[in-house]
């Protein structure tokens, strides 16, 4: 069998793939934006003060990060 990157059948196959890939980033991003705040709300360090604040800042962060990254991915999904 031969393949072109042309053929349309090949290239439907490719943006199904990258969609449900997408769908597998969205879910796992959003499952680590859950955690991440469940974490940050039970403080599993038993942080006190300064490193509270610290550790609840880093967290916030990460979580503003993951976020914009799903946004992004969505955008991205609406612009094909």
């Amino acid at each position: 069998m031969h393949w072109t990157i042309f053929t349309s059948g090949l290239w439907g196959d490719t943006r199904r793939k990258m969609a449900n890939s997408l769908h597998a980033w969205v879910v796992q991003l959003n499952e680590l934006i859950d955690h991440a705040i469940k974490i940050r709300n039970d403080n599993v360090m038993e942080y006190k003060d300064k490193e509270l604040e610290a550790f609840e800042t880093g967290l916030n962060i990460f979580t503003l990060l993951m976020k914009e990254m799903l946004k992004d991915m969505l955008g991205e999904e609406a612009n094909d």
